[in-house]
């Protein structure tokens, strides 16, 4: 103060006027500073409201995006879980074995599959198939599932002999399908005990088989019957047709009717079953014989010319012959006539051979019966003929 007195009036209000301008001039960056730091802090919290703003809404959006989300995650596992349910329930049904497996070795099977070869569950796990198997059908079941490449899918139906802990064999339907997960051959394998169904068709087919051998066999004598005659002849003919021969011997008890008339039909039953009999030890396991009709009987001797199927009908004769039937004073002797035709000396179908055959027969029984002719206008040979006097028993019966 006693510088600015000392400056004079004039100095005071100068240094008062440059005071006064340096203040304003504070001021007026104070005033700019406050201004631009006023400005500054609007401009921060509305950059915060619009961001909020904004914020708000992407949260509502994602909450609503995850609500729904959650929404079809929570029916998609009631769905799985309903699934799973399913599958549970169609793996555990009674009535089929289910399994999977890995590298031949079994990963997870039902409590069914265990029962069929009377196994717990636990002791299947990592069980090899192949041990389910019979050692007999073994080496076909491994054969048929080394055909499915382990990195490929597909498909095996199957039928094969089980083997159950205990021992015993079962019938097993088998069908397997393998799929590829990753790097993993997962094989899936249904099994059935198809037992009592084999049972059922093995009897069926025995039963179809013995009806069907019933249908051609003559009830009495065991022998072919007409029915079947066609048939089996026109094969035999067939099988030798190019370069073979094929015989047919007609054979005729001789007074089988008086036989009848005499001694009762249970006897003439017993007769007739003899001579079957006879027919049947001369026969070897390509000929075929047949009853003919009555009393009447049919050889087909494949392979044998007439010569030779006269010599074979020469000895059934020496045969019959040869039997003395009934207990005394009834006894009797029986005898049979033959007559014989050969393919393809006299004919070119079996009926034409049957024909001859019949006539040759015809021709032994006018020339006197208990011998063999053959479909020829000249006799056979001494040596194959026999006339006797009719057998003891028989004299008086009359001739047929």
């Amino acid at each position: 103060m006693a510088d600015r007195r000392a400056l004079g009036p004039e100095s005071d209000q100068q240094q008062l006027l440059a005071e006064i301008a340096r203040q304003n001039k504070v001021i007026e960056a104070l005033m700019n500073r406050l201004e631009r730091n006023a400005a500054g802090d609007y401009r921060t919290e509305f950059d915060e409201l619009q961001t909020a703003v904004v914020l708000r809404g992407e949260v509502r959006r994602r909450t609503a995006a995850l609500e729904t989300a959650l929404a079809e995650n929570e029916l998609m596992t009631r769905q799985l879980r309903e699934s799973e349910l399913k599958l549970l329930s169609v793996l555990n049904q009674p009535l089929v074995g289910i399994a999977t497996s890995v590298d031949g070795k079994f990963t997870f099977l039902n409590q069914k599959l265990a029962d069929i070869f009377g196994y717990r569950v636990d002791e299947l796990l990592g069980a090899d198939l192949l041990s389910l198997v019979a050692p007999a059908d073994q080496p076909i079941v491994a054969a048929q599932l080394s055909l499915r490449p382990k990195d490929e899918a597909g498909f095996l139906d199957q039928t094969f002999r089980g083997l159950r802990k205990d021992g015993a064999e079962i019938d097993i339907e088998l069908h397997r399908s393998v799929q590829t997960l990753g790097q993993t051959a997962i094989a899936t394998s249904v099994m059935l005990d198809i037992s009592k169904r084999k049972r059922a068709e093995r009897r069926a087919e025995e039963l179809h088989a013995l009806l069907l051998e019933q249908s051609i066999r003559d009830a009495l004598t065991g022998l072919y019957n007409r029915r079947h005659l066609d048939a089996a002849l026109q094969q035999a003919f067939d099988r030798c047709r190019d370069d073979g021969f094929l015989s047919i011997v007609m054979c005729d008890i001789d007074h089988f009717k008086a036989i009848n008339d005499r001694y009762g039909h249970p006897v003439g039953d017993h007769v007739l079953v003899l001579v079957a009999d006879r027919i049947k030890q001369r026969c070897g396991d390509d000929d075929l014989a047949f009853r003919y009709g009555g009393e009447e009987f049919l050889i087909a001797l494949p392979g044998r010319t007439a010569a030779m199927a006269a010599a074979w009908a020469n000895a059934l004769r020496a045969d019959l012959e040869a039997e003395v039937i009934g207990p005394s004073p009834d006894r009797f002797q029986m005898t049979a006539s033959f007559g014989v035709a050969c393919f393809p000396q006299h004919g070119a179908t079996h009926a034409d051979i049957i024909d001859l055959a019949d006539k040759a027969l015809y021709a032994a029984k006018r020339c006197g019966r208990n011998q063999v002719r053959t479909a020829s206008l000249e006799p056979l040979q001494d040596a194959l003929i026999r006339r006797p006097e009719p057998p003891v028993g028989i004299a008086a019966l009359g001739r047929r």
